[in-house]
């Protein structure tokens, strides 16, 4: 692909390239870009640059980052179809979603494939931010678990979900549960506990300990953290919240830089059986 600095030379000043951003995020056909407040006034011709490239049929603009419990992202088409609702294709898994209503972020992209691959067969998972099925989806499609429960409080992503799971096929593996984790997970059941959420994900720690089997299993947690305190902190918070239950950390990484000077990482950590 055309790099798009390259192509908006000449269009745009030497000063509005500096300030361009180098990357923007597709989902199926809508491109999605950052841009600073003193590109606002060249967002067509900067769109119009990105569909000429990628072939997206829709440009959004990014007004800000995901917001409220519900997870509502912030976008406004600004050039192409004002259709925002899509078919994203990841990992051989087909996604139907509206990327204006609901969170999604192809940036995981690595992150969902490495926790499929992890899954052995018969393993119960519970998924406790399901969102439209991001990592549930392709640990049914790709592993062989007996049963994968995907939480999802937002009615519009559950709706969503339940459609992944029609086109996926996955109807005899994995249970959508409409409702706060908090009120609706089921407990004792789990082998393996997804926490895919962000900022908050510490308040649900202690919850996750109950929804895996009294004989324990594992975690993967996730958490935006100030990179000097990279692992520090969300492996402390993990030990702090296991209650005395054994903890082995057995991976730790980094996800993707969030912003500047705060990494998203992912600990995987499994815990003991209940005293």
């Amino acid at each position: 692909m055309t790099n798009l600095h390259e192509s908006l030379q000449g269009i745009l000043t030497k000063k509005e390239l500096e300030l361009l951003p180098r990357r923007f995020k597709r989902i199926g056909h809508v491109a999605i870009i950052n841009l600073p407040d003193e590109l606002l006034n060249r967002s067509q011709e900067i769109a119009l640059k990105i569909m000429e490239l990628t072939g997206a049929k829709t440009v959004a603009l990014s007004e800000g980052g995901i917001t409220g419990k519900f997870r509502v992202p912030r976008l406004r088409v600004i050039a192409g179809n004002p259709n925002t609702e899509v078919i994203h294709v990841e990992n051989g898994c087909r996604f139907k979603m509206d990327v204006a209503k609901v969170m999604f972020s192809p940036g995981n992209v690595h992150e969902r494939k490495r926790i499929a691959d992890l899954v052995s067969p018969g393993e119960v998972v519970v998924d406790l931010f399901a969102g439209v099925g991001q990592f549930s989806i392709p640990i049914a499609v790709h592993a062989k678990p007996r049963r994968v429960h995907s939480i999802e409080m937002n009615q519009i992503a559950f709706g969503y979900l339940q459609e992944n799971v029609r086109i996926n096929k996955v109807g005899h593996i994995v249970r959508p549960i409409m409702g706060d984790c908090s009120a609706v997970a089921p407990k004792g059941v789990a082998d393996r506990v997804i926490m895919g959420i962000l900022h908050v994900t510490h308040r649900y720690l202690p919850l996750a300990m109950e929804v895996l089997k009294p004989e324990g299993g594992v975690i993967h947690y996730h958490e935006t953290v100030p990179s000097p305190l990279r692992f520090k902190r969300p492996v402390e918070r993990i030990f702090q919240a296991a209650g005395g239950r054994e903890v082995e950390i057995i991976n730790r990484r980094v996800v993707k830089r969030y912003s500047p000077g705060v990494d998203h990482v992912v600990v995987d950590a499994k815990i003991g059986g209940m005293k």
